[in-house]
């Protein structure tokens, strides 16, 4: 099996692990180095992520890579996205209404950087709130985001 296709069956292993606990795939990487590998995996859940949370996963993760015997020695790194995880889609941006975020959006060429509570989103628009103000950011324009506590 090349290394590819190694690659592709843990990464398998890690969706379906967390779909048997109920918990998300936030973003995973697999790092194969001889018989010495990495698997870095952050999880998630709409009520959050706790530490017994990473534990839990972490031991089915573990007993599920060596049952089926994918690979000889490997250390493990299970984490949450963390308070200020990167909002990467329209959804996440509905999912944490009301919840503060920098936003850092390019209109007309120009770069800006907008700090404030997720008041709304409205189709492709987020309104980010910040004192009595209000700035309407179309999704497009955003370059990157991220809780901001």
């Amino acid at each position: 099996m090349d290394g590819n296709s190694r690659i592709e069956e843990i990464q398998d292993v890690i969706r379906a692990v967390a779909a048997d606990l109920g918990y998300l795939i936030y973003e995973s990487a697999v790092y194969l180095k001889g018989e010495n590998s990495k698997l870095s995996v952050k999880i998630d859940h709409l009520g959050g992520i706790s530490h017994s949370d990473c534990e839990a996963y972490s031991r089915a993760l573990s007993q599920r890579l060596d049952d089926e015997a994918l690979l000889p020695n490997y250390m493990l790194e299970i984490s949450s996205p963390g308070l200020t995880r990167k909002i990467r889609s329209l959804d996440e941006f509905i999912r944490f209404t009301g919840s503060k975020a920098k936003v850092v959006f390019e209109r007309a060429g120009k770069r800006e950087s907008q700090t404030g509570i997720i008041a709304a989103v409205t189709g492709d628009e987020i309104e980010l709130r910040e004192g009595e103000g209000v700035i309407v950011i179309r999704y497009g324009e955003v370059v990157r985001a991220n809780l901001d506590f």
